[in-house]
């Protein structure tokens, strides 16, 4: 299916996370991450950490990973997935 202009589609990135050796930045990194609507953290595994992220648009999934990528504790973001999904009509 295309996905121009006149189809609003949400990017869904599936991204692991190589977070800081260091626990304190780690759990400071994974709590900030938390916090944003957009993502769902998996289970972490030792310093890695999976993260589903689900945006409006292209250029927000574009602007959380630059985002994640400065976050403190954030050494390196590896995209695994990249999708696109229809809004649902019920979605508030």
């Amino acid at each position: 299916k295309f996905c121009g202009k006149e189809t609003k589609v949400m990017p869904v990135n599936g991204l692991l996370l190589t977070l800081s050796p260091n626990p304190q930045l780690a759990d400071q990194a994974r709590e900030a991450i938390g916090a944003r609507v957009e993502a769902t953290l998996g289970v972490p595994e030792g310093i890695y950490q999976p993260l589903a992220v689900e945006t409006a648009d292209v250029r927000a999934a574009h602007e959380f990973h630059e985002w994640l990528e400065a976050l403190e504790g954030v050494g390196q973001v590896d995209v695994i997935y990249v999708g696109f999904e229809e809004p649902s009509p019920t979605a508030p």
